[in-house]
């Protein structure tokens, strides 16, 4: 469920998927301010059309100088083999079988949900915050049946997953002010289009008129929910292997996480029990 200011400052390490550009930008600075923990920063790449990923690094100085240098770590991801096993190869089949174009850009989601998971297990991180905005919530990695299911696959591992800016209900024109308040520059934006200074998906820009007109098609939820369950099976052999490859025990490792995650959670309700008096 959605977490207000006091119950995300129970909260302590948490990943972002981070392109560094405004509303990745704004989560890492909100939250980092808020949650008790290190912010890890994940930007992920791939070799179908990921131009620029560099310019993810951009406000790195300014976070450094906001949480402070040991606050932080950012990471370049390359994604490509895992999204080639998750569905990037599979892409013209899922989209006849599914119906739609949609299956690659929210094939790719899950691949970064994929390694986000691996790295949160391996560190014992209980918390990742996707960067979904208000206003974008019809884009089919952000409609609530993605974020439903996704929330439940996390769980599984011991893995909060949020979306602080829907949560919180901060749309661009704060997001905005928030990083100019701490004198960090944004980029040119109007309304929901936004031309910060993250990396550049030459794939993703089937969404271009998303942004720029607010002209967009709707996306149906029940084989949006038929293909992230399909998925979520794919994604939790990758995990497991990748872990017992790496030398671990994939039980033992989420068995870690549900506990600190179970030890957030109690705090988090202490904080809702204080506030009902």
């Amino acid at each position: 469920m959605p977490l207000t200011f006091d119950e995300y400052a129970c909260l302590q390490d948490f990943s972002v998927l981070y392109s560094g550009g405004l509303d990745s930008a704004a989560v890492a600075i909100i939250m980092g301010q808020h949650c008790q923990g290190r912010a890890h920063l994940l930007t992920y790449m791939h070799r179908y059309g990921a131009l620029f990923n560099e310019w993810s690094r951009r406000h790195n100085p300014d976070l450094a100088r906001i949480l402070g240098e040991d606050r932080f770590e950012h990471h370049l991801i390359d994604l490509t083999r895992t999204w080639n096993e998750v569905g990037f190869k599979s892409v013209l089949r899922d989209a006849a079988t599914y119906r739609g174009h949609w299956v690659l850009c929210l094939g790719c989601q899950q691949s970064m949900a994929t390694h986000s998971i691996i790295y949160n297990l391996e560190r014992n991180i209980t918390n990742t915050f996707i960067c979904s905005s208000v206003g974008g919530e019809y884009a089919v990695m952000s409609m609530a049946v993605t974020r439903e299911k996704n929330i439940g696959n996390y769980a599984r591992y011991g893995i909060r997953y949020n979306a602080p800016l829907l949560d919180l209900g901060i749309n661009k024109s704060e997001e905005r002010r928030i990083l100019r308040d701490h004198d960090v520059e944004p980029g040119w934006g109007r309304r929901r289009s936004h031309q910060g200074y993250q990396p550049i998906c030459l794939l993703g820009f089937q969404h271009a008129l998303d942004i720029t007109i607010d002209w967009h098609t709707t996306y149906p939820a029940d084989r949006v929910g038929r293909y992230l369950d399909d998925k979520f099976e794919i994604m939790d052999r990758i995990i497991r292997r990748v872990l017992t490859e790496r030398g671990h025990d994939p039980d033992e490792l989420i068995a870690r996480n549900v506990e600190k995650y179970q030890q957030e959670e109690a705090a988090i309700a202490a904080v809702r029990s204080r506030r009902a008096g």
